[in-house]
């Protein structure tokens, strides 16, 4: 309401002395967008400042969440298997859910120690049935979907279920400008009155989440095939987005 006034404020004060005066503003999504002149639009000391994104692990960071803690507790991946990739794309790299996963990991193997004699282990292998049986488990399931539509539903506004539900179709994925034009298309009003560069930043900041990927320089699809399953079928996702067009909630 007053263009960011207090940020002005706040950046004058550093620019004090030598720059002994350092602030940091967490927030939501918005935050990425600061560093952003194009997608702000307006005429404030926004866009000079930093901005990081707090992103999903990548896989080394994952790895070593997913390995060590087990690890000291007894539980050992057997030699060459392709078990942790499976389980890092089933939680998108998200600490939460492979905290979530390892919990319910550990709580599958710890009924008569998986069939091992307690008085000769650790170490427990971890098995390939036991991977699958967690994946399969519906409360597991349950929360990877409710993390991912936690996701888009950052701040106050449907700009990410738009986006999501409007990116959810073709396989070679859409540029910045197929989803203005479909968005002009469907009247979405809110993003309507939005430009090119301002829809491809928001599809940026997709990207920055780990929802959506790049195909070349310019396309956008989901990162996860599981992500594409998520927003439903073709019914669900015209309902979904009449909902939005009539104000309410998908």
């Amino acid at each position: 309401a007053v263009n960011f006034q207090p940020f002005n404020a706040l950046k004058s004060i550093q620019g004090i002395g030598t720059g002994r005066f350092k602030f940091v503003i967490a927030g939501l999504r918005n935050i990425v967008r600061f560093n952003r002149d194009m997608a702000l639009g307006n005429n404030n000391v926004l866009p000079h400042m930093k901005s990081m994104t707090v992103k999903p692990f990548n896989i080394s960071e994952a790895r070593e969440l997913l390995e060590t803690p087990l690890y000291y507790l007894g539980f050992r991946f057997p030699e060459g298997h392709d078990m942790v990739p499976l389980i890092l794309a089933s939680t998108n790299y998200f600490p939460g859910l492979i905290q979530l996963y390892c919990a319910k990991l550990i709580e599958a193997m710890s009924n008569n120690y998986a069939g091992y004699d307690e008085s000769e282990t650790p170490a427990y292998e971890v098995r390939e049935e036991h991977i699958k049986k967690v994946l399969a488990d519906p409360g597991f399931e349950k929360e990877v979907k409710e993390k991912f539509e936690l996701t888009l539903r950052l701040g106050d506004d449907n700009y990410y279920f738009i986006l999501a539900y409007h990116t959810n179709g073709s396989p070679n994925g859409y540029t910045a400008l197929d989803i203005y034009q479909q968005i002009k298309e469907n009247h979405l009003t809110d993003l309507s009155r939005f430009s090119v560069e301002q829809i491809e930043a928001l599809m940026e900041e997709l990207r920055e989440l780990n929802v959506f990927r790049r195909k070349g320089d310019e396309r956008y699809l989901f990162n996860r095939h599981t992500f594409f399953q998520m927003m439903g079928d073709e019914n669900e996702v015209i309902d979904n987005l009449v909902k939005i067009m009539n104000g309410e909630n998908p």
